[in-house]
C-alpha cells in the first residue's frame, strides 16, 4: 500500500487512537507529528472511520493542497472549510443553516460565529464535530519565513479562532497533523502569541513496535496465502527499522520473487536478506525525500543529523546544549540513545 490506510489494512497504533478518541470526547485537542509515510494520514483516517458510530462529524483537511507561507493561505482555508462543513454536516443530515448563509469566502470571526451556532443545535441530539487538519507544516515551512514574528499574523488569528470554539462549545475539537511540532511549541506564531503553545499536547507517530509490525505482515500474508518464518519476520523489522512505507515496500517487494507454482508460498529470512539489496536502492530516493523534508522544516536538527553521521563524538559534545534539537530526532525515530550514546536510525542508514 502506498496511500493512507484503514479498515481491515490499518494495523497498530491502536493505544495512541485510544487516546485520540478520549481526546475527541473531552476535547483535547493533540497533535500528532511524525516523518513522511509513518502513518499519520492512516491515523487520521482511522480515527474518522472509528468515530462514524459516535454521531461525530469529522471533517479531513490536507493543508498540502493550499498555498504557503509568505503567501497568505487564510482565506482559501476558511472558503474550503466552510464548504467541506456543509458538504460533511449535509451527509449526516444535519443543519447547515448558519454556514449556508455565509459568503463563499467569508471572515474567520463570521465562520467562527456560524459554526458555533450550529454546535450548540447539534449538542441537542449529541453531535460533535471534529476537524482533521493535516500536513500542517505547510503552515509554518521555516525556510521560507520568520514562524515566529513573520508577517502572517491570520495564520495565528485563524488558529486562535479555532482554540475559542473549543473553550466555548461543548461538542467541537480538532487534531493537527504533520512533521513539524513548532506549531504547538513555539510560544510566538506570525507576531502574536502562539494559541496552541503550551495548550496543544504533541504526540509522535514512531517506527511500528516488533509486534505491531508482525500482525501487520503476518495478517496480510495470510489473506495472500504466504507463511512468513519467524526469522523473517526479524529481518522485515531490522531493515526497515519499523517505518510503516518501508516496512510494507519491503515486504511487498519480497512477497513478489516467491515461486507461485507451489501449494504453500513461504518467506523466509534467506528470501528477505536475498532481496535487500535491489530494496535499497530503490527506495533510496524515497528516504532521501523524507530526510530532507526534516532538513526544510528543522534547521537545527538537520546540522545535528549531519554532525552525528561525520562523528558521533562531536554529537555527544552538542547533545547538552542542543537538547531540544536532539529530542526531536528521537522522537521522529532518526536518531537513537543507549547508555549516552547515539546513533542515527536504520532508516538514515539506508540513505
Amino acid at each position: 500500500m502506498t496511500t493512507p490506510v484503514y479498515g481491515a489494512s490499518f494495523f497498530g497504533r491502536r493505544t495512541l487512537l485510544q487516546s485520540m478518541r478520549d481526546d475527541v470526547f473531552n476535547q483535547r485537542v493533540t497533535g500528532v507529528f511524525g516523518l513522511r509515510k509513518s502513518g499519520k494520514t492512516s491515523i487520521l483516517m482511522q480515527l474518522k472511520e472509528e468515530l462514524q458510530e459516535d454521531k461525530v462529524v469529522t471533517v479531513l483537511m490536507d493543508l498540502e493542497a493550499f498555498p504557503s507561507p509568505p503567501e497568505d493561505p487564510t482565506d482559501d482555508i476558511v472558503s474550503d472549510l466552510r464548504r467541506r462543513l456543509i458538504a460533511e454536516l449535509k451527509a449526516h443530515k444535519l443543519r447547515t443553516q448558519e454556514l449556508s448563509q455565509l459568503q463563499e469566502r467569508p471572515s474567520i470571526l463570521d465562520l467562527k460565529n456560524a459554526l458555533q451556532a450550529i454546535l450548540k443545535h447539534l449538542h441537542k441530539d449529541g453531535h460533535r464535530i471534529l476537524l482533521l487538519l493535516d500536513e500542517i507544516e505547510y503552515l509554518t515551512p521555516a525556510d521560507r519565513i520568520d514562524i515566529a514574528e513573520g508577517d502572517m499574523p491570520r495564520i495565528a488569528q485563524l488558529l486562535s479562532a479555532l482554540r475559542s470554539i473549543v473553550q466555548e462549545s461543548e461538542n467541537f475539537t480538532f487534531v493537527l497533523s504533520g512533521l513539524t511540532s513548532a506549531i504547538v511549541e513555539g510560544g510566538r506564531l506570525y507576531g502574536r502569541p502562539n494559541p496552541l503553545f503550551s495548550w496543544a499536547k504533541a504526540v509522535y507517530v514512531k517506527p511500528l513496535e516488533r509486534e505491531e509490525a508482525d500482525d501487520l505482515a503476518s495478517t496480510v500474508g495470510g489473506k495472500m496465502g504466504i507463511q512468513i518464518e519467524p526469522g523473517a519476520l526479524e529481518a522485515l523489522h531490522e531493515a526497515s527499522g519499523g517505518h510503516a512505507y518501508l516496512y510494507r515496500n519491503l515486504s511487498s517487494a519480497v512477497v513478489q520473487h516467491l515461486p507461485t507454482d507451489v501449494f504453500q508460498r513461504t518467506m523466509t529470512r534467506a528470501s528477505v536478506l536475498t532481496e535487500l539489496d535491489d530494496w535499497k536502492s530503490r527506495v533510496q530516493g524515497n528516504i532521501e525525500e523524507m530526510v530532507q523534508h526534516v532538513k526544510r522544516y528543522y534547521a537545527n536538527e538537520a546540522v545535528m543529523l549531519d554532525v552525528l553521521m561525520d562523528s558521533a563524538a562531536d554529537f555527544k559534545e552538542l547533545a547538552s546544549s542542543e537538547h531540544v534539537a536532539v529530542r526531536r530526532l528521537k522522537d521522529l525515530g532518526l536518531i537513537h540513545e543507549q547508555d549516552g550514546e547515539f546513533e542515527v536510525s536504520v532508516i538514515l542508514e539506508l540513505v
